[in-house]
């Protein structure tokens, strides 16, 4: 295990909070970002600071996936994806991620998930769920969807689906209800208790989620449709999500959902991003999640899990293809995504008094290191992963 001392010094020549800040250093200790500062003096924090200068890295924060499948997706004979380490997450920049299930809950279920969930967070990934699942009524661990968001710290809010022909969910009164519960969970927890709908290929797509806003009058910005990247010439997803985050809501892209991961129901991320922006669609209400360990086509016939690298990879594209400038692409994957699942305080930027999770990232492009509250859990000068 790569051991820390009890106060970081780094000096990095680029800092991406995710706004350009140039060359800063950043001093971490008990887990949380100190002081961010030109020429931050050692001494002024006594003796127990180990200094690190890194030259040629950007250091940014770390990465914040809020759809992924810790216990592995995928449904039927041969689709059935393995569970995720907690390697592929560190080695991708990834200190933040939620866990959920998706249309099998006989045999995955929300304990296992809270477990897996509590062991990843332990090898050094912070770890959050969401209770319910793709079918309504919405299963839960306690005694509700509200009473777990309320009682359990690791819950942040509920999944359930739309618009999808496996699990239509067509009695829209169970829907309502558990959007009711969220906004009562939000009360009683202080929790951004976010409503996370897998949205899929239904002619309808995203109507049930417009019927929410105009009969129960439910914050837009409390909902996050996801898989809103379907392609726009066969679905109806895209352009409702398009009219659904300027009303106020918030839409996530999934990365594997394109041509590049032989799926051509979808959009490509890269293109949906650009294509939102250019609509008018505010950034802030923009995301992008991987869907990782979720099963693809590999273009040989079989399927593969998605693995959690697919986020960076994507975020790097919107760099060198799409010219963003760094931070508008980090956006999509630290800050608008932290405010989307009610966690700005502590996580998606380098600030004074936020989770020192941070990663460098080489001159080559790589990830060549990441901290989970000022620990190092991936270093790529060694391959190594170290526990939490």
């Amino acid at each position: 295990m790569l051991r820390e001392p009890p106060l970081l010094l780094l000096r990095a020549a680029e800092v991406f909070a995710p706004e350009a800040l140039g060359a800063q250093d950043v001093l971490v200790g008990g887990g949380r970002i100190l002081a961010v500062g030109r020429d931050l003096d050692a001494r002024d924090w006594g003796a127990l600071v180990r200094v690190e200068t890194v030259p040629h890295a950007k250091l940014v924060p770390g990465f914040i996936d809020q759809h992924v499948h810790f216990l592995g997706g995928g449904d039927g004979d041969g689709a059935r994806m393995p569970e995720l380490a907690a390697q592929a997450f560190a080695s991708a920049g990834i200190t933040t991620a939620v866990g959920l299930l998706g249309s099998d809950i006989e045999t995955k279920t929300l304990p296992q998930l809270l477990r897996k969930a509590v062991e990843l967070d332990r090898e050094g990934l912070d770890a959050r769920i969401y209770t319910g699942a793709m079918a309504l009524p919405a299963p839960y661990i306690t005694t509700s969807p509200r009473a777990d968001i309320v009682l359990i710290d690791r819950v942040i809010g509920a999944k359930s689906a739309i618009g999808e022909r496996t699990v239509p969910n067509l009695d829209f009164p169970a829907l309502a209800q558990l959007a009711g519960s969220l906004v009562q969970a939000k009360g009683m927890s202080g929790k951004a208790a976010p409503l996370h709908l897998h949205v899929g290929r239904m002619k309808e797509g995203m109507q049930a989620l417009f019927d929410l806003v105009d009969k129960l009058d439910f914050a837009p910005a409390q909902a996050v449709p996801s898989h809103v990247n379907r392609a726009p010439d066969r679905f109806p997803v895209f352009e409702q999500g398009l009219r659904f985050a300027k009303l106020g809501g918030n839409i996530d892209f999934t990365c594997c959902l394109g041509p590049r991961n032989h799926l051509p129901v979808g959009l490509d991320p890269v293109e949906a991003v650009m294509r939102a922006l250019d609509a008018g669609v505010p950034a802030e209400r923009i995301s992008l999640s991987s869907d990782a360990g979720v099963a693809v086509p590999d273009g040989r016939g079989g399927a593969e899990a998605v693995p959690p690298a697919i986020l960076y990879r994507d975020v790097l594209r919107l760099v060198q293809e799409a010219r963003l400038g760094w931070p508008e692409a980090l956006a999509f994957v630290t800050t608008h995504v932290a405010r989307m699942l009610g966690l700005a305080a502590t996580k998606g930027a380098i600030a004074p008094g936020m989770d020192a999770d941070l990663v460098l990232i080489g001159e080559d492009h790589r990830i060549v290191r990441t901290l989970r509250a000022g620990r190092t859990v991936f270093d790529a000068a060694t391959s190594h992963v170290t526990a939490h």
